[in-house]
């Protein structure tokens, strides 16, 4: 007999997008009733054209995953890859359209905020409710009631409405109870998007000790090096099917380089096609690091290079190699210019430069990035080439300690963590 825990097969969730519906129905009986006819001229054949225009949206197709007893396994992919979705059906919040889900032993889930809570319900309330839902005894809850509350840190308004607490509040309180009562499979989703550092960092200790207890995890978070540390297997959705499943590091690379946009370098042989004019073009850009091309996500603690190779056509122009940082969103994160004195404003005579920009390790912050490269002159400014989406990467932080993160667990907000100078005296006993 297999040793699973949860098993998925043969999985596909569709949902109807697009469909018209005619007049305004005001009452449940109009509506079920018109529900039920639809039903029926789709069971007869008998389609309005209307209905026939209405789309149809996968957002899981075929999907077939097992999980042995005592396994943490991430699930990663793009926003809209189904990741969610497989979740909630896990959590049995939503019916699947085709296959099954097997589970073995007692399951718990922390999908979106306050999922699981009475809002008119206190906290305690909350707690023991969760409790009998995953069939524990009033006396078990009780001799857990305590550290559950004590790991929430709502300790003063466990007896207040759940309608009156935070969004930070409720995750935390559900996190809690679903960590501490013992269930058999764990399924988390994106718990670590909510809530301040400290209870994160929480999060991330009480998920290795459940783990390391032998309860089987299920882990979904974009945060990549959460995932890195937690989970050794990871399953890659893309358009709602399994594009890989493996190890966590396979599954991440895997993810920038065909899915998340992945770009280490590009060239353009022929001079008439590379971006620029007359006077200068770029005929390369590569990012290395250590002076080794990149195959995958970029570990933070290690340099990056930016080396831009361009060949310059009329001579006596001081050419300015410049490059821009941004967000997979497009939102801005730094611009710099090549300001070496032994180049900037000097003149440049004919012939194929490279220049190369280093980005020192412990900068930046985890995440995914583009980089858009541009030649110019000053003095009138004069933009010669200019590459918008020139590369993609991303960095991953391993969280083992040695970076600027030092022994903290928690999420560091921002795009950068440089590595500062501190100093440190004592003033005084």
């Amino acid at each position: 007999m297999s040793d699973y825990a949860l098993k998925v097969e043969d999985l596909s969730k569709c949902f109807r997008v697009g469909a018209v519906r005619k007049g305004n129905p005001q009452t449940l009986v109009a509506q079920t009733a018109e529900a039920g006819l639809r039903a029926l001229r789709r069971l007869s054949g008998r389609v309005s054209a209307e209905e026939k225009a209405a789309t149809e949206h996968w957002a899981l197709r075929d999907l077939n995953l097992e999980v042995k007893e005592g396994e943490v396994v991430g699930v990663i992919g793009h926003n809209g890859s189904g990741k969610s979705t497989l979740l909630k059906i896990l959590s049995r919040i939503t019916a699947p359209s085709t296959g099954r889900v097997r589970v073995r032993g007692r399951m718990a889930s922390l999908l979106e905020v306050g999922t699981g809570f009475h809002p008119d319900l206190s906290g305690r309330e909350n707690v023991f409710l969760n409790a009998a839902i995953l069939g524990l005894k009033r006396a078990e809850t009780r001799r857990r009631f305590d550290a559950i509350v004590e790991f929430s840190g709502v300790g003063r308004f466990i007896d207040t409405p759940v309608r009156n607490y935070s969004s930070g509040m409720k995750v935390r309180l559900g996190f809690a109870v679903a960590a501490h009562l013992d269930p058999d499979v764990l399924l988390i989703d994106e718990v670590l998007a909510v809530g301040d550092a400290a209870f994160q960092q929480r999060c991330l200790e009480r998920i290795e000790q459940v783990g390391a207890a032998g309860r089987t995890i299920l882990f979904v978070s974009h945060q990549l090096g959460a995932v890195s540390r937690l989970a050794p297997r990871s399953v890659l959705l893309n358009r709602g099917r399994i594009a890989f499943d493996g190890p966590t590091l396979t599954a991440i690379r895997h993810y920038e380089e065909h899915i998340g946009g992945f770009q280490s370098q590009q060239r353009w042989d022929d001079p008439a096609q590379a971006p620029g004019d007359d006077c200068v073009r770029l005929r390369a850009v590569q990012l290395t690091s250590d002076g080794k091309p990149l195959s995958g996500p970029v570990d933070v603690r290690r340099p990056l290079e930016l080396r831009l190779r361009y060949e310059v056509f009329k001579a006596g122009l001081p050419i300015l190699p410049s490059l821009h940082l941004y967000d997979f969103s497009g939102t801005p994160v730094l611009s710099a210019i090549d300001n070496h004195p032994e180049w900037h404003g000097q003149s440049r005579g004919a012939g194929v430069y490279e220049t190369v920009a280093v980005f020192p390790g412990n900068l930046f912050n985890e995440g995914s990035f583009q980089l858009a490269v541009g030649l110019s002159t000053l003095d009138p400014f004069l933009s010669h080439a200019y590459v918008h989406h020139a590369l993609a990467f991303s960095l991953y932080d391993p969280i083992e300690g040695d970076s600027t993160r030092g022994q903290y667990r928690g999420e560091l907000q921002g795009y950068m963590r440089p590595a500062l100078d501190w100093q440190t005296a004592r003033l005084g006993a």
